[in-house]
Order: structure tokens, then C-alpha cells, then sequence
């Protein structure tokens, strides 16, 4: 389909501001010059002396469809483009228990945040589809436009609110941990833990990491990608101590009488959860936190977290 130049510019143009709110000018743009926008890289192209941007190429990096009848072109929002496809794509990690978890005997994604996304789908009237991602490439995955939505026990920050757009929370949570239940004598507090003669096992990428890499200046620290595989290396006693969120603590404490989860009413910081989303679309993000502020006022939310948290498997 082809478009006139004259067209391009002004639909650019209102679709920018009109969606995005951003203020630029391309008054000083060379031909071939790049405009960086929501992370993406926009070539201008030069026409009689002018500089404009294509309006696939800006539909593209909102996050948007472009779509044209009888010369009006029309931006949709993310939340249009997945009901028009009936499906939702869902980023998660899988390796989060009790939020998410790639059971390999099933080959299916299990945890509380699988289900919510499951009625989330339901609610829209869509098929969900589940897309693996890691805590390391979560960000790039996101504005690679892998999937529409992540979930799985993400925790509500600045830094990724800087890059992407987090939903209203649905739970509290904060740093704690997990440690041996033999040795809750031992560790009560972070000086305790941050001594040479403790091992500390974390996985790359995440807010554990960041907690970790900040705060543990003695003990010894040991990287392991498999998050799932730092909760029986406590046990067995190959690390002492795995720092996490209060509810992973407390999840694993559970199922495993050797592991205690310690300091879970005095959290070593103050966090919450949510799910993660691509900026500039008001339109989904208005959507999924209604949503989620119907699960909490239905009880929904509360169902899950009795099931995955503190319920029997």
C-alpha cells in the first residue's frame, strides 16, 4: 500500500502526540539521521527537504497497529491488536516458584501468576500464550516485543519503571532468608549472614542480585542461573543462606522441613509485585489494573495466594 508523504507526516505526527505525548522536533534532522523512541531506532527519511519518519515504522515502536480506511489511519492500541488476533502473550520465567514454574514432565507453565494470566485471557476473551524468558534478557525481551505482558513475581521498581511500565501491585513482599532450620539461632539478622565463614547462593539478574551485590560485602557470594535449584542447595547445606522474597522463603519452608524462612516479619526492605508492560499504550495498562483491582475486590487474588502460597500441592 502505498501513502503520500504528506499524509505520513501529519498521521505521524498527531499519532505522537496524541499517544505518546512526546514533544520533539525534526526540524534539524539529517537525511538518514536516527530518532531513538521507546527504546527503538526510527531512520528519517528527507523529502523535499524535510524530514519525516514512516508511520509503520512509529506504529512499530508504540507498540501499535497502523491501519487505514477511506484515508483515515488509525494507531491502535496493544490491548486492540490482542483482541483482533485472540491471543495474549505472556512472558515468564518459569523458575519462580510459587509465581511461575515450567513443570518439564507436563511441559506446561504452573504458579499463581499462570493462573491469574490464564483468567486474565478468559477475561478478555482471548487464548493466552506463554513465552520463556530469564530475569538477565526480561527488559530486552519486553522491548523486542517478544510478548505483550510479563509475569511471574516481578517486583515493582524505579529502575524498571524507567524503561517499561509497571501494573498496580497485587502483593507485598520484601527481602528475607532462606536458610537451614537448624541454623535460625544463627542468622538473625543481615550482619549475621554477611560474615566470611557463609556461602550465599543467588541467581543473575534479578532484584536478588541487585539486594545481594549491594549489601553482602564478607560472605561469600556463588551465582547460579537456576533459580529453582538455590532452595535444595540450602538444604543439603552446599550454601547456607539464599536471600529472596519473603513469599519464595516462605513458600519453600513449607514443602521442605529442613529450610526455615527467617525475618519475614521484618523484611530486610519493602516491595511489591506486579506485572510488567510496555510504555505509552494507556489503553492496556488502564485495563489490566482495573482488572487486577476487580481480582482483589472479588477475592480473587486472595483464592491464589491461599492455593500457591500457603496451601498443600
Amino acid at each position: 500500500m502505498k501513502y503520500s508523504w504528506s499524509k505520513i507526516w501529519i498521521v505521524v505526527l498527531v499519532g505522537i502526540l496524541l499517544i505518546s505525548g512526546l514533544n520533539f522536533s525534526l526540524a534539524e534532522a539529517k537525511k538518514g539521521d536516527l530518532l531513538e523512541w521507546n527504546g527503538q531506532e526510527i531512520a528519517t527519511l528527507d523529502v523535499n527537504g524535510k524530514s519525516y519518519i514512516q508511520v509503520e515504522q512509529a506504529a512499530q515502536a508504540s507498540g501499535t497497529d497502523i491501519h487505514k480506511s477511506k484515508n483515515k489511519y488509525v494507531m491502535q492500541s496493544r490491548l486492540d491488536r490482542i483482541q483482533k488476533k485472540g491471543v495474549i502473550r505472556v512472558g515468564t520465567t518459569g523458575d519462580y516458584k510459587p509465581f511461575t514454574y515450567f513443570n518439564e514432565e507436563t511441559n506446561e507453565f504452573e504458579g499463581l501468576d499462570i493462573e491469574a494470566a490464564k483468567l486474565m485471557a478468559e477475561d478478555l476473551g482471548v487464548d493466552v500464550k506463554f513465552v520463556r524468558t530469564s530475569w538477565p534478557t526480561l527488559m530486552k525481551d519486553l522491548l523486542d516485543d517478544k510478548f505483550d505482558i510479563a509475569v511471574g513475581g516481578i517486583s515493582r521498581n524505579t529502575d524498571r519503571q524507567k524503561t517499561a511500565h509497571l501494573s498496580v501491585p497485587y502483593l507485598d513482599d520484601g527481602k528475607s532468608p532462606l536458610i537451614r532450620e537448624e541454623d535460625k539461632d544463627r542468622f538473625q539478622s543481615l550482619e549475621d549472614i554477611d560474615q566470611p565463614d557463609v556461602t550465599i547462593g543467588v541467581n543473575p539478574g534479578g532484584t536478588n542480585q541487585k539486594f545481594v551485590d549491594a549489601n553482602i560485602k564478607q560472605a561469600n557470594v556463588v551465582v547460579i542461573e537456576n533459580n529453582l535449584d538455590i532452595p535444595p542447595m540450602v538444604a543439603e547445606g552446599e550454601v547456607d543462606v539464599m536471600i529472596t522474597d519473603r513469599v519464595e522463603a516462605i513458600y519453600y519452608a513449607s514443602k521442605d522441613e529442613r529450610l526455615y524462612a527467617a525475618l519475614t516479619d521484618n523484611t530486610f526492605t519493602k516491595s511489591q509485585k506486579g506485572y510488567l508492560m510496555h510504555r505509552n499504550d494507556p489503553a492496556l495498562q488502564n485495563w489490566v489494573d482495573l482488572w487486577m483491582e476487580e481480582m482483589e475486590l472479588h477475592g480473587e487474588f486472595d483464592r491464589l495466594k491461599q492455593e500457591w502460597i500457603y496451601g498443600e500441592e
